[in-house]
């Protein structure tokens, strides 16, 4: 069983998300990527203004569920797994953080697009 310590007062953005992703079940992380997808492509076949913001948002979620239940594989079979697959799942883990980096970044982007409208002509 794997105990969990208490998160540090002056925690930044990733530890307490890496701290939420960790203590969260597999079944909640599971639902958030499965969620993020079905939004994702849901976002891309609406045509409107805002599926730009809802695409962000949803790949957003994706890679925190996906980046939680790799972590949860990474921790949970360090000594079963050999050294290509530990590589593996620890470079996947990397692509889920930098997606969700760049999906946070799409957010604010896209919201600060529609925010300025036509103010600029």
């Amino acid at each position: 069983m794997m105990v969990l310590s208490a998160l540090r007062p002056d925690a930044g953005l990733f530890e307490f998300l890496a701290h939420r992703a960790r203590s969260a079940s597999v079944r909640r992380l599971a639902i958030d990527a499965a969620v993020g997808a079905g939004a994702f492509v849901a976002a891309l076949r609406w045509s409107s203004v805002a599926p730009l913001v809802i695409a962000s948002v949803a790949t957003l979620l994706f890679s925190y569920g996906a980046w939680g239940m790799l972590d949860r594989v990474q921790s949970n079979f360090a000594s079963r797994l050999g050294p290509r697959s530990a590589g593996l799942i620890e470079a996947l883990c990397a692509l889920c953080a930098i997606l969700g980096v760049l999906a946070v970044a799409g957010v604010l982007l896209t919201v600060w697009a529609l925010a300025l409208g036509t103010w600029i002509s």
